[in-house]
């Protein structure tokens, strides 16, 4: 038997389908109380709701309106009536779960909202995302951001050592940077000043978990090119190794020629023999610019730049101590031939929550204006990824 909204009463109707029949009594009663039970069932089944329509189970048929939907609506106590919505399907939330694939040639949102970092700062990205925004697709190039607000891809040199710093092994402790490999801890936290800090009190440096500092030992005038001490050099030295710091120092160089960077150097390695000044971490070579105008190197080449680079650090090892370039990206990628200085350490200048730079570096100078017992400006804040006084 068909059971469906349109009865054929050939096959439905037990009465003409025994028409031809001579039954007894006691059949015809039992052939009548099946006709009455099959015709309760064909009314059920044709006015059950949930046939009819799919959505009936929520109490809701096809049509009908949210006043009538009331009626239907098995507690009448609940507020969640259908209130006649018109949204279409591209603004339902749960399309913004799968976001789609980071563009590498757009710089991240400054109105993006800000994500929790690993360490329990904010940012605007996720690491993952700082790294796709920062390398190509091809992983091939890199980005660096110029002194105009431009942006520029650049080939990354296949043989130079790769940055292998774990970005998850970076943790921040309010406010240092720490970081980590195996549960181990693998920094040292080290500040750089000069006299623009003014009075440091190293002791409360080293009581708030500084282990290193580098300090301005001296500069050549970027416009005039003499070379002078920097005012505070002797007593930062003398009070930070009373603190029992480990002490390195740097140099910023506005050299024009192979003979001036080793003139820089002599000048350098005189101070600290004068001043009876024992390092144990490196003596630095800043590229940072001093002042506002221009400088006397802002033409010069890069294979020029690069050996008067070398040339500086190659006299400082050669009186047995440790060298150190400082930069930041543009200006180490830019204005060095890297290529040409395999083997020198590298200090490395971003202020951000992870480092952007493809190339292994040994120190990371991450904060420029941090708050730090003992320094009553902004501090400059670094993590050195070495030991310098076993190495």
């Amino acid at each position: 038997m068909k059971l469906n909204d349109d009865f054929d009463e050939e096959y439905d109707d037990p009465l003409s389908y025994n028409s031809g029949r001579k039954s007894s009594t006691a059949t015809a009663a039992v052939i009548a109380v099946l006709f009455i039970l099959t015709a309760v069932g064909i009314v059920i089944l044709a006015n059950n709701p949930a046939k009819k329509n799919p959505d009936a189970r929520s109490g809701i048929s096809a049509g009908t309106t949210p006043a009538a939907a009331a009626q239907w609506n098995p507690d009448p106590n609940a507020t969640s009536v259908i209130s006649g919505k018109t949204s279409t399907a591209s603004d339902l939330d749960f399309w913004d779960a799968y976001p789609t694939k980071a563009d590498p040639t757009l710089a991240p949102s400054s109105n993006a909202a800000p994500t929790p970092t690993p360490w329990g700062g904010m940012q605007e990205e996720t690491a993952e995302d700082d790294k796709k925004l920062s390398v190509s697709e091809d992983g091939l190039h890199t980005r660096i951001m110029l002194a105009d607000g431009s942006d520029e891809w650049v080939e990354i040199n296949p043989y130079l050592s790769k940055n292998t710093y774990d970005p998850s092994g970076f943790v921040y402790r309010k406010p240092f940077k720490h970081y980590y490999e195996n549960n181990t801890e693998k920094g040292f936290v080290g500040v750089d000043i000069s006299k623009e800090e003014g009075f440091v009190d190293f002791d409360r440096l080293k009581d708030a978990g500084v282990d290193f500092v580098m300090i301005r030992l001296g500069q050549r005038g970027y416009s005039t090119g003499e070379l002078s001490v920097d005012d505070c050099f002797v007593d930062n030295y003398r009070r930070a190794k009373e603190a029992e710091l480990d002490v390195g120092v740097y140099f910023v160089t506005a050299a024009i020629s192979n003979e001036e960077a080793r003139e820089e150097a002599d000048f350098c390695l005189q101070v600290l023999a004068e001043n009876e000044a024992v390092i144990n971490y490196p003596l630095a070579l800043s590229t940072m610019q001093l002042g506002s105008g221009r400088s006397r190197t802002d033409e010069l080449e890069k294979m020029p730049r690069t050996n008067c680079a070398l040339t500086f650090m190659k006299a400082v090892e050669n009186a047995g101590l440790f060298s150190l370039l400082y930069g930041d990206k543009a200006t180490l990628i830019k204005k060095y031939s890297l290529g040409s200085m395999i083997g020198y350490d590298i200090w490395y200048s971003e202020c951000s929550d992870l480092p952007d730079y493809p190339y292994q570096y040994v120190m990371w100078q991450y904060d420029k204006g941090a708050e730090v017992n003992g320094i009553a400006g902004g501090a400059h804040l670094n993590i050195c990824f070495l030991d310098y006084t076993i190495r």
